[in-house]
Order: structure tokens, then sequence, then C-alpha cells
């Protein structure tokens, strides 16, 4: 028998939560804040697409009322076709959650791109959803495209006043010499008693006028060192002082105060692993003949992050032929990088050499990314398991590759592909026979897209190498390849605990969570799990139980101090090492070192 309807209770509408038929006080809000949270937000049936439910920043941004949303699948606002779609499909079903630059179709047609963070769940009755939020990222490309254009237009219009100011010089200094010509000649006539008095005050002469070139001069690289996208400098190496432009603050965060700094601030800036090489090669520049300088390094920003740079400075040297004087500029590599990131998918080359690194350690294929401008050939780790060849930092060269190739088929492989990459082609893909580490013959297929300039030239390929011998026997090794996977990432994560806690002289940016999942590009939550499954114990112990014994060998060595030992080995403090240690071991470090003293054993043995 059917109870009471109350009375009054608001009608549920289609596409929201309803706050009244809700568990709980938390389940409500939650409804609540999905429903009127600033980002669209739209909850889709894995299998089949369909939107379930949308709250209203998502109905505004689509077009579509909330009734109109869950009648359709995820076919009806996105671009289901377009690469990077797939391939954020792809990743999610493989990590559980994924985020990607896609194009998105409103109501009206009209479509527009947007980044899209994607994260599957498993609702009460077992059927798999996925919550995925939107953002419209229309007014952020078209504000890059404008803050470009700007960029060009001042470098166009330094480049343009550069000339006219250097053209000025080069007309007064033509005046100025015509004039001394002719006040020589004039003077030449004056009796010998008055010759050196006129020589000295020529001479004086010519010292105001190079005084007040070089001053004219040094202005206007103040000038271009303010509208600069790069950090243009200006080193008196007498003096130690650097003259930098305003850019300093905008590319690397560090305010300046009357733009000088010292030539020590600078090279405090480096990473401490880099400073006395930059430092030494500078130097040994300086003291060569050279008239310029050019290198990279790492540079620390204000905020802590690290950026890659590159530097260039002509050297300007006396008559001796001792160097002065460099004037230069640091360009940041990284920041163009980042703001490459926020355009079109096919011109993220970041983005791209992050996800190959990901995909390379993940597959048994062979993913290979070919540089022809400077012939540097990434590499996947799959290589080395494939093939037996073990490739060092994951870098090599075409002719490597080439070396490698059966006798029989070398020539028409590298004539085909020449033919390719001359022609405009956009794709490649061969089939051929490729001679292993140990002497034995592998059957591949190869296969790789080409990228080309606007010009139609070839400057990139991204390709996979696929083993068809091996997809052969792995069909009929069955499921023990997936564990061999999960044992040799737990290889790889007790390595890397040991590296980083033994042997690595960096100092840890952040915590050990973060420094593994970027270090083996896997997300932690699922290097965690896996490797609590397999070694029965949580990471964290594992790692604890490493420092622990790093501890004792450095206390039995006793050549640093407790703070110098809580610095090197990622401590908070002298504190938080001395109450970790004694949580393991039960004795206080300086209860261990007295106790190690009187005994005379290892710490193994205590």
């Amino acid at each position: 028998m059917m109870g009471n309807i109350p009375k009054n209770q608001p009608k549920k509408e289609p596409g929201t939560f309803n706050s009244h038929t809700a568990s709980s006080t938390d389940e409500n809000l939650r409804h609540l804040a999905f429903d009127n949270a600033a980002q669209a937000n739209i909850i889709i049936t894995v299998s089949s697409g369909k939107i379930l439910v949308a709250n209203n920043a998502a109905s505004k941004l689509l077009g579509y009322s909330k009734n109109e949303l869950i009648t359709k699948k995820r076919a009806a606002i996105f671009d289901i076709n377009e690469s990077s779609f797939k391939k954020m499909l792809l990743q999610r079903a493989a990590k559980g959650q994924s985020k990607a630059l896609v194009t998105a179709i409103r109501k009206n047609g009209k479509p527009f791109p947007c980044e899209i963070t994607s994260a599957v769940f498993m609702d009460k009755d077992g059927i798999e959803k996925a919550i995925t939020t939107i953002s419209d990222r229309s007014k952020s490309i078209v504000r890059q495209k404008n803050i470009d254009t700007k960029k060009e237009k001042i470098v166009a219009d330094n480049i343009v006043l550069a000339k006219s100011k250097q053209k000025e010089i080069d007309v007064k200094k033509e005046k100025t010499v015509a004039q001394n010509i002719i006040l020589a000649k004039s003077k030449q006539k004056i009796v010998d008693t008055k010759k050196e008095k006129i020589v000295a005050a020529n001479i004086i002469v010519a010292q105001g006028k190079a005084d007040a070139r070089l001053a004219e001069n040094n202005e206007w690289i103040k000038y271009i060192a303010k509208t600069s996208y790069d950090v243009m400098w200006d080193w008196d190496i007498a003096s130690g002082e650097i003259y930098v432009g305003d850019s300093v603050e905008e590319v690397f965060g560090y305010k300046v105060q009357n733009n000088t700094v010292n030539f020590k601030n600078f090279i405090g800036c480096l990473v401490n692993e880099e400073k006395q090489t930059v430092e030494k090669k500078l130097l040994k520049t300086l003291a060569s003949v050279d008239k310029s300088w050019n290198d990279s390094f790492l540079f620390r920003r204000y905020d802590g992050s690290v950026a890659t740079t590159t530097g260039r400075a002509s050297i300007v040297r006396d008559a001796h032929g001792k160097a002065v004087r460099l004037i230069g500029a640091i360009h940041d590599i990284s920041k163009l990088q980042e703001l490459e990131n926020k355009l079109e998918e096919q011109t993220t080359v970041k983005k791209e050499y992050s996800e190959k690194i990901f995909l390379a350690k993940l597959s048994l294929d062979v993913i290979w990314d070919w540089n022809m401008l400077t012939n540097e050939l990434f590499i996947g780790e799959g290589f080395e398991e494939l093939f037996g060849y073990h490739v060092k930092n994951n870098k090599s060269n075409s002719s490597d590759w080439g070396n490698h190739l059966h006798p029989d088929d070398k020539d028409i492989v590298q004539k085909e592909l020449q033919e390719v990459i001359a022609s405009s082609a956009p794709h490649w893909q061969k089939a051929y026979r490729f001679i292993k580490a140990d002497g034995s013959i592998a059957k591949v297929f190869d296969r790789a897209t080409i990228f080309r300039d606007i010009h139609g030239k070839a400057y990139r390929m991204i390709g996979v190498m696929k083993d068809i011998g091996r997809d052969k026997e792995q069909k009929k090794a069955g499921p023990d390849l997936a564990g061999d996977k999960k044992n040799l990432l737990i290889k790889k994560i007790k390595n890397a605990i040991v590296e980083l806690v033994n042997y690595s002289k960096e100092q840890l940016q952040t915590n050990y969570s973060a420094y593994l999942s970027k270090k083996l590009q896997y997300d932690y939550t699922y290097l965690a799990n896996l490797f609590s499954e397999s070694e029965g114990i949580p990471i964290q112990k594992f790692i604890i139980a490493q420092k622990t014994e790093r501890v004792k060998e450095l206390i039995v060595n006793d050549e640093l101090n407790l703070t110098e030992i809580a610095s090197k080995l990622h401590y908070s403090s002298v504190a938080h090492l001395s109450n970790q240690f004694k949580k393991v071991t039960g004795y206080s470090p300086s209860q261990f070192k007295q106790l190690k003293n009187k005994r005379t054993t290892t710490p193994e043995n205590v």
C-alpha cells in the first residue's frame, strides 16, 4: 500500500540532484555543490556515452537546457573523431582519469576549444560512469595570440629603432672623422714647438667623443632591455656589476633595484650541479681571444622553480685583447614551451614529449621521435627490452638505427625513407628485419607521422617500431607478461628510493610521492597500492626503513653532524629525524652513537 505523498515538496528537475531525497546532509551538500559549481560538469555512462546529469554551468556553456542535455550522448557535444579526444578516452580507460584539449560543440553547431578533465567511478549498482569538467579555452587562446602579436610588434619596433640609432651614430662618426682630418691637416703646418700640444688636445677631444658615443650606446641598450622578452644584460667585468633589463621580473620573477646586480648574484641563481661548470666555461672563454660566448644552463626562478635557458653574449676587449665587457641576453626556452602548450595540440612540443615518455615506459613497442634538424633520435625504453641495446638517456641518432638494419634490407629501407621525406607524404611505414644485440633477427613493422613546416619541408618524425615476432610470443605467453611488468615497476620503485636516499646529491624540491610519480611517470596512488599489494608493507615504511639505515651508516662514519644528516636525507628538522629514528630503532641518535662507541659494532648488528 502506497504511503501518503508529502505535500509542497519541490519537483525534481531532470538532469539535477534533488537534495530532499538524499540520504544524508553531506550528500545533499555534494549534490548542491555539483549543480551550482562555477565550472561546467556532466556525468556520462562510460559504455554508451549517454549524458545522465549536467549542472547549470554546463547547460549555459553548451546552450542546451538540462532537459535537452540528458537526452544527448557525448557525440552531440564533443568532436569524438578528434585524435585528442580518442587519446583522452584511452588514457582514462588505462588510468581511470585523463586531461586533454579537445573541441566541444554548442547547440547552435558552433565548435569551440576547451580543456576537459574526466575521471571514472563506479556507482552503487556497479555501473561505470565518468564525471567530466569542461573549461572554455577560446578566450585564453585569443588572448595569447594577442600577446604574441604585441611581442612581435615590439621586437620589430626595436629593430627599426636600433637601426635608426645606429645610422645616426655612423653619420656623426663619419662627420667627426672628416672634421678631424681637416683639422689635422691644418695643424700640421704649425711650427714644431706647438705640434705636441695640438696632438694632446686632439686626443682629449677624441676621448670625449668616444665617451659620448659609449653613453649613447648604453642608453640604447637599456631601452632595448626594457622592452625585450629575453632578459638582456650588460656586464662590466672590472666592477663586477651587471645591468639587467626590466624583463627579468616577468621572465624569472626577480625585482632588481636600479636594474643592477653583482656577478656573484648571477652565479647564485644557477643550480648547484651546474655552477662550477658554467662559471669555469665562461672564465675560460674570457681568457681566450673569442669574440662571443654562448652556453645552456638551468636558471632558478624567484619562486624556486627551474627554467631551461640559453645565454649568448658579445665580448668587448681592450687594445691588449683583455675582456672588459659582455653584452648579451638570456633566453628562457621553457617559458616559450609553456606558451606553446596553450595553442593547438599539434604545436605543443613539451606535452608531446611528456606523453611519449609516459607511453614509452608502458609500451613494449618502441616509440621514437627523430628531430631531423639536429639528427637527435629519442628512443623509448622498450628498445632495450625488445632488441637488447642500451640507449643512454633515451638519446641516439639515425645512423645508429641504420647500423642495425639487416644487410639485405638496409639499402631499400633507407632509400624509401628518404624518398618519403623528400615528398609531401604525411606518413611512412615499412616492414623490415632488424638485428638484435644477441645477433638474432627480429621482424619489425615501423610506422611514423611526418611533421612539416609551412614550406612542406620535413623537420620531425614520431613513430612506433613493433616487433611482430614478439607479438606472437606474447599471445602464447598469456597473462604472465602483465605480472612481469608489475615486478619490473616494483623494482624501479625500490631502485629510485635507494638511489635518492643513498646516492643522490640533489635537494628534494617536493615530497617523496611527487618525486616517485614524476620519475616513474605513474600516478602515486597506483604505485603505492601496487607496492603494498606486492611487498606487504606500505611504500612509506620502505622509505623510512631505507632512510633509517642510511642515518645509521652516516652516524657510524662520524663525518656529518645531525643537522647535516637531516638536511642530506630531506628531513624537515633534526627533531623529525630523531623522533623517527627512535620510533624505528628504539634509540635516539645520540644513544645509538654511544652504544656504537661502547660495543664497536656495525649499525646492522644493533
